[in-house]
C-alpha cells in the first residue's frame, strides 16, 4: 500500500501536466465548415448564427470562445455538437500538424481572427469619436409645403443623425431592455411615418420621412431582439476593446510655417479605431474567409426573399436573422427584416379587421388589443387599425388609451365626421360633457346629417334638461 501511494504520489504531478496539455491541444484545434455544409437545413439562434460565421478553417477553438458572441461553455457544446453532426470539420491543431506547423497554424489564426475584425469594422464605418452633425441646409426650408417650418427643420437635423449607433439614434441607453426601445421607437415612429402626412404637399419632405422611418425601424428590430442586439453588441465590443488614440507621427511631423500650422501640430490628427487596430496588426486580411461567409450569407438571404415572395414570413424571418448573423455589417439585410416586418404586421391586419369587435367577450378583446398594439408598431398611423383600437379600448373602459388612439386618427382624417364622434363618445364615457359636445358639433360640421353625431347631442342635452327639472323639483 506505501509502494503504491509514493508511485501515485510521483506519477500525479506527470498525469495532471499530460492533462493540461491536452485541454490545451484540444483548445488548439482548428475548425472548418464541412463541404457538404448548408446553412439553410440547420435551426439556428442568432447567436449560434453569428458564431458560425466566425468559423473560417483558421479561427483556433480558444479564440471562439473569446469572440464568439455566446457564453463560453455554450460555445464548447454548439462546436461538439457540430462536429457530431458533420457540420464542422477539424483541419488543424495539434491532431492533425506537428509541433511546428501547431506553432504557425495559432499564430495564423489569431492574426487572421484579428484581421477579420478589422474587416468587420472596416465596413461598419465606425468613427473613434462621436462626430459633430452637420448643419441643415437653410435653403431647403419651404414655406408653400404643407408642413410647417418647425417641423420641416426637425426631419433636416434628425435625417442628418441617420448615421449614428442604434442607440443614439433611438436616444436609449446601451443594454435597454426590449420595452424601453419600442417606447422609444414608437414615439419616433408616430413622429416621422409618412403617413402622417397623407394627402399633403410636402415635396422632398416624402422620401426624407421614408429613410428616416426605415432607419428607425431598423434600429428597432436589432435592438428589441435579444439575440440580434448581442450580435450589434458583439461587434461594437470588438472595436471599443481596442487602446486608445494615438498621434498620427506623419501629421506631426509637418514642419510649422505659420500659427495655423503650428496649432494642427499641438492638436494632430487623431486616427480611427480601424487605422489603429491596423497599426497594431500587421497581418493580410483574409478576404477569401470573408468572402465566404458573404456567399453564405447572400445563399440565405436569397433563401428567405423567396420564401417572403411565397408567403412564408415566419420561414423568410429566421433565414434573414441567420443571414444577419453570417455578416452583421450588411444594412440591406437589416432593412429587408424591417420591410418583412411591415409586410407580415399588414397581412395580421387584415385578419384583424376581418373580425367585429362588438361580440366579444372581454378576454377577445384584451387578446385583440394585444395585436393591435404589435401591429400599429409597424403602422402608427392607419387609421382602420387606430379606430378598432380605439374602439376595443372604449370596449374595456381603457379610456385614456381609447383617446389616445382617437387623437392619432383626427390627426391623420381631421375631416372626417366618424371620427370626432367616436372622440366624443370616449369623453361622453368619461363624462366630460363639455368635451364630447364640442367633438359632435364638429362632426356635425364636417356632415350636417350623421345620425350618430345628432343623437349623441340630443341625449346629452336631454340628460341636462332631466338633471335641470330635478334639482327644481
Amino acid at each position: 500500500m506505501a509502494v503504491a501511494t509514493r508511485i501515485s504520489q510521483r506519477l500525479l504531478p506527470e498525469i495532471c501536466t499530460q492533462a493540461l496539455d491536452r485541454a490545451r491541444d484540444f483548445m488548439e484545434q482548428i475548425l472548418a465548415l464541412s463541404p457538404n455544409f448548408d446553412a439553410t437545413q440547420l435551426k439556428l439562434t442568432a447567436a449560434e448564427g453569428y458564431l458560425l460565421s466566425r468559423i473560417d478553417g483558421a479561427t483556433s477553438w480558444r479564440l471562439l470562445r473569446e469572440m464568439g458572441g455566446v457564453p463560453a461553455d455554450v460555445v464548447d457544446a454548439c462546436l461538439t455538437r457540430w462536429i457530431d453532426e458533420g457540420v464542422l470539420d477539424i483541419v488543424g491543431g495539434p491532431s492533425c500538424a506537428s509541433d511546428d506547423s501547431k506553432t504557425r497554424t495559432r499564430a495564423s489564426s489569431e492574426a487572421e481572427s484579428a484581421d477579420a475584425r478589422c474587416e468587420s469594422m472596416d465596413a461598419a464605418s465606425v468613427p473613434s469619436q462621436p462626430e459633430a452633425l452637420p448643419a441643415i441646409d437653410e435653403g431647403l426650408l419651404d414655406d408653400d409645403l404643407d408642413i410647417d417650418l418647425v417641423a420641416q427643420r426637425r426631419i433636416l437635423e434628425f435625417e442628418c443623425s441617420l448615421g449614428l449607433p442604434y442607440t443614439d439614434l433611438l436616444g436609449v441607453e446601451k443594454g435597454a431592455v426590449p420595452k424601453v426601445v419600442k417606447r422609444a421607437y414608437f414615439k419616433l415612429s408616430k413622429e416621422f411615418h409618412p403617413d402622417r402626412y397623407f394627402r399633403r404637399e410636402i415635396g422632398s419632405y416624402a422620401q426624407r420621412l421614408d429613410r428616416i422611418f426605415k432607419k428607425v425601424l431598423e434600429a428597432h428590430e436589432m435592438l428589441s431582439d435579444p439575440e440580434l442586439c448581442q450580435i450589434e453588441n458583439q461587434v461594437e465590443s470588438d472595436i471599443e476593446a481596442q487602446p486608445e488614440p494615438v498621434v498620427d507621427a506623419a501629421a506631426a511631423s509637418v514642419p510649422s510655417e505659420s500659427v495655423a500650422v503650428e496649432e494642427t501640430r499641438s492638436a494632430p490628427r487623431t486616427l480611427t479605431k480601424l487605422e489603429r487596430l491596423k497599426q497594431r496588426m500587421p497581418f493580410k486580411i483574409d478576404h477569401a474567409g470573408i468572402a465566404g461567409r458573404r456567399a453564405k450569407a447572400d445563399e440565405i438571404f436569397r433563401a428567405a426573399c423567396t420564401s417572403q415572395k411565397a408567403g412564408r414570413f415566419h420561414e423568410a424571418e429566421s433565414s434573414i436573422r441567420i443571414a444577419i448573423s453570417f455578416d452583421p455589417t450588411r444594412t440591406e439585410f437589416k432593412e429587408a427584416l424591417g420591410a418583412l416586418r411591415l409586410e407580415s404586421a399588414g397581412e395580421r391586419a387584415a385578419k384583424l379587421l376581418a373580425a367585429p369587435s362588438e361580440r366579444m367577450s372581454d378576454s377577445d378583446l384584451r387578446e385583440a388589443l394585444t395585436l393591435l398594439e404589435d401591429v400599429l408598431i409597424y403602422r402608427p398611423h392607419d387609421p382602420q387599425l387606430n379606430e378598432r383600437a380605439a374602439r376595443v379600448c372604449l370596449q374595456l373602459r381603457k379610456f385614456e388609451m381609447a383617446e389616445e388612439y382617437a387623437q392619432t386618427l383626427i390627426e391623420r382624417c381631421p375631416e372626417v365626421a366618424g371620427h370626432h364622434v367616436l372622440l366624443g363618445q370616449i369623453y361622453r364615457s368619461q363624462e366630460n360633457v363639455d368635451a364630447a359636445m364640442r367633438e359632435f358639433e364638429i362632426a356635425l360640421k364636417y356632415e350636417k346629417d350623421n345620425l350618430d353625431a345628432q343623437r349623441s347631442l340630443a341625449a346629452i342635452r336631454i340628460g341636462h334638461h332631466d338633471a335641470v327639472r330635478g334639482r327644481a323639483s
